[in-house]
């Protein structure tokens, strides 16, 4: 995600995961799947938005009209309330400075943010946001994204992603990400759409679509020409992926860049 050193532990693949095809968890109970060839999707852009350069975007999360966002680094991570239509800025809320804040996901009415190294949940009340830490995880927060009213997702910048019980944050069960029986590392920012789980992966422009019941990369998307070589020099990667229903798009944005762009995914012609 942030910073490369924390990555060190992440580099051991453990046998089991390559013996177990498309994400299997070692669980008897756990279908094994056979490893399917993922298609490739193109980025086609509907819109663009205006978007914060200071903004170390960690999660982005659509509701009624409001794109909110999540933004990191100690001293600077908060909260922020955007106009989904131009992308400005209406309102924000910092976080304290020895938090750094992660990615985020909405819950009825609740905004749930993970935080880097602390392992704190925070809650937000949409109507009148402040910051409660409502439980722990026993990890780093990186992505979020919730499947129902009962059940979130959260990833770690391993291969692994947790579903947990929104009542606990308790695991519920783990599935291991694989394209081509390949553990894939680095997953980060979450959104779910439609039955799949989209991840991009932490320090490229990459996003996977994955199917939440095998841990299989089903298909990939190739994010990597929506910014200029002008925009590029004082950005980071991409790290913010929302759903717009109402535009029957994804809102894709990245650390420190200078838009948001309204997109859809398309098979390749």
């Amino acid at each position: 995600m942030h910073i490369s050193h924390r990555f060190c532990l992440l580099l051991t693949v453990f046998p089991a995961w390559i013996a177990i095809s498309c994400g299997g968890t070692g669980d008897s109970s756990i279908t094994e799947h056979s490893d399917p060839l993922p298609e490739t999707l193109q980025v086609i852009v509907l819109d663009t938005l205006y978007h914060d350069t200071t903004a170390f975007t960690q999660g982005l999360e659509m509701r009624d009209g409001i794109l909110w966002e999540s933004t990191g680094l100690y001293g600077s991570s908060s909260l922020r309330k955007l106009d989904a239509s131009t992308g400005e800025l209406l309102e924000d809320w910092p976080l304290p400075v020895t938090l750094f804040g992660e990615g985020i996901t909405i819950v009825k009415d609740q905004i749930f943010q993970l935080t880097w190294q602390s392992g704190l949940v925070l809650s937000w009340n949409l109507e009148d946001p402040e910051p409660v830490i409502t439980d722990t995880i026993e990890t780093q927060g990186w992505g979020i994204c919730a499947i129902d009213t009962n059940t979130v997702v959260t990833s770690n910048g391993s291969s692994q992603l947790k579903f947990r019980s929104v009542s606990d944050f308790n695991i519920i069960r783990s599935i291991h990400v694989t394209l081509d029986n390949v553990p894939q590392i680095y997953l980060n920012e979450l959104e779910y759409v439609d039955g799949w789980i989209y991840s991009n992966q932490w320090n490229s422009d990459r996003i996977l679509r994955i199917d939440p019941a095998s841990g299989c990369v089903e298909a990939l998307i190739d994010a990597s020409d929506l910014l200029s070589p002008d925009d590029r020099l004082n950005a980071g990667p991409l790290n913010g992926i929302a759903w717009d229903a109402e535009r029957q798009a994804f809102l894709l944005t990245g650390k420190l860049w200078p838009w948001i762009f309204a997109v859809r995914f398309e098979k390749q012609l």
